[in-house]
């Protein structure tokens, strides 16, 4: 295996790892009555130390360290991670992002070579400033049928990953509100 393709992979495992995690429920959630605004907080790994990024989350979500899987979920306050469809897992991830363009690339020719799963979007998107990948990755048939939105940023020599994935008979439902989380996503600071 060529070198330069080592880090995509080791991003595609883990996205395919994350999209086979919980098994929720194939109905979407009843949307919570509205409270007060979204707050910006700052992303966190599993070990409690501090990405160089904040995000916006509404005002009843919480982050809740996910050690077990070396990340950390965002999600609603008191929600069960395995149960809770809109919850977005945040991890380092060691794939280089260096070269966005290249990445996306390889992306598509994995997934030309591999019919387990697909990537109808793949693409370099702008978010606060800072240049990452958006994907979009689809696996499994039937009732086993999963989506998984992610957006990877710059990491010195890695990355993180924003991660949602859930049944693909609810991922057009929630899919908005996953964007809306992944692309307020700023550099600390700003």
């Amino acid at each position: 295996m060529r070198s330069s393709c080592k880090t995509p992979i080791l991003f595609l495992l883990a996205v395919m790892a994350a999209m086979a995690a919980p098994a929720w429920p194939a109905t979407a959630p009843t949307p919570a009555a509205p409270t007060a605004g979204p707050h910006r907080v700052e992303l966190t790994g599993a070990d409690g130390k501090p990405f160089p990024y904040t995000v916006e989350i509404p005002a009843d979500w919480q982050i809740k360290p996910a050690p077990e899987l070396k990340g950390a979920w965002l999600l609603p306050a008191g929600a069960d991670p395995q149960r809770e469809p809109r919850a977005i897992l945040v991890r380092a991830s060691p794939a280089d992002l260096h070269d966005p363009e290249a990445t996306v690339r390889t992306i598509q020719e994995n997934d030309k070579q591999d019919d387990t799963w697909s990537a109808p979007l793949v693409a370099v998107r702008e978010v606060g400033g800072v240049r990452g990948v958006l994907v979009q990755m689809n696996s499994g048939q039937g009732t086993q049928a999963r989506s998984a939105l992610t957006l990877k940023l710059p990491l010195g020599t890695t990355s993180v990953d924003l991660m949602a994935s859930v049944p693909q008979v609810l991922f057009p439902t929630l899919r908005l509100g996953y964007e809306k989380i992944l692309f307020s996503v700023r550099p600390a600071g700003k």
